[in-house]
């Protein structure tokens, strides 16, 4: 996974847990959009409307947040991973010599 501006540098888990930040704001704006709406809607008498208008509308936004958030931590999880899988790999490709294997009259 590569940054966006420099595609030679790889994605931090940092940058990621600032767009998911980011989109929570956006998301956050929309909602009290949809709250506005509900109260204008509220105040020229359509009670049902309003209603509706403010469960659907904090519903699509709570699922869309949330959808987001679990995408980034899989993302996270799968990075981690992907990291450990370096690690050994590398341990596997250069194994390193033990002189002594340690004995188990040592502890008596």
């Amino acid at each position: 996974m590569r940054d966006i501006l420099d595609q030679d540098r790889p994605m931090t888990l940092g940058a990621v847990k600032l767009a998911t930040a980011i989109l929570g704001l956006a998301l956050l704006m929309a909602a009290l959009f949809v709250l506005f709406g509900a109260l204008l809607a509220l105040f020229k008498g359509h009670v049902i409307m309003a209603l509706t208008r403010l469960a659907f509308g904090f519903a699509l936004i709570i699922f869309l947040f949330v959808t987001v958030r679990l995408l980034g931590e899989i993302l996270a999880a799968l990075h981690r991973l992907n990291d450990r899988l370096a690690i050994l790999g590398d341990d596997i490709r250069n194994p390193t010599r033990v002189t002594s294997a340690p004995s188990e009259t040592a502890g008596e």
